[in-house]
């Protein structure tokens, strides 16, 4: 897996994959008192199977800092979200003359949301604007994951579920059991080089 050294989650999911009556049933739990347990274990599960797979399953705001222009900005942890207001990519850079921070006009670059990864490109024959040569100068912000719940693969959905019970029954040893990871690995987008 390539790790980014700046990227973060600026926005959480609103909801997670699976529900606390999902994660109860698939525990085989009928008591109240372990919920909010369970529930923790849902989101740390998600987290887990999302950084296995470097994918967004439920719609999350991500932010990756560079460097320097790259010919294209690739962008991790897809798919990319295409509907309502999550959908906006905000593209910013430190002017190389002043120092301030500009935000990118949408109508200079394309953004290629069926690639996988999503790709922000220079529009045919355009170039990127010079930028301060520095740590973190370039900044983009884009939002990720499935659309709505219906959308996220039942093999993720198992993958996670099976996450859950092994963290349940195992009080917080967090490893993706075998059976998810192959779950898992039947949605990888690929590795980078």
């Amino acid at each position: 897996m390539k790790r980014y050294r700046s990227l973060k989650r600026l926005t959480e999911p609103a909801a997670e994959p699976v529900t606390l009556a999902e994660a109860k049933a698939h525990c085989r739990v009928d008591i109240d008192a372990d919920d909010t347990l369970i529930q923790g274990y849902i989101r740390t599960a998600r987290e887990l199977c999302e950084d296995y797979v470097e994918r967004a399953f439920v719609t999350q705001q991500l932010q990756m800092k560079l460097d320097q222009w790259p010919i294209e900005v690739e962008l991790p942890r897809p798919p990319m979200s295409n509907a309502g207001t999550t959908t906006a990519v905000i593209v910013s850079y430190t002017l190389s003359d002043t120092g301030a921070t500009a935000t990118l006009p949408t109508s200079v670059y394309r953004v290629d949301r069926d690639a996988t990864p999503g790709v922000v490109r220079n529009l045919y024959g355009g170039t990127w604007p010079s930028n301060r040569d520095d740590q973190n100068s370039i900044s983009v912000t884009w939002w990720a994951g499935y659309d709505d719940a219906s959308s996220i693969p039942q093999r993720v959905k198992n993958a996670i579920l099976m996450t859950v019970l092994a963290l349940y029954e195992g009080r917080g040893d967090a490893q993706l059991p075998a059976g998810a990871k192959a779950l898992l690995d039947s949605v990888s987008w690929g590795q980078y080089a």
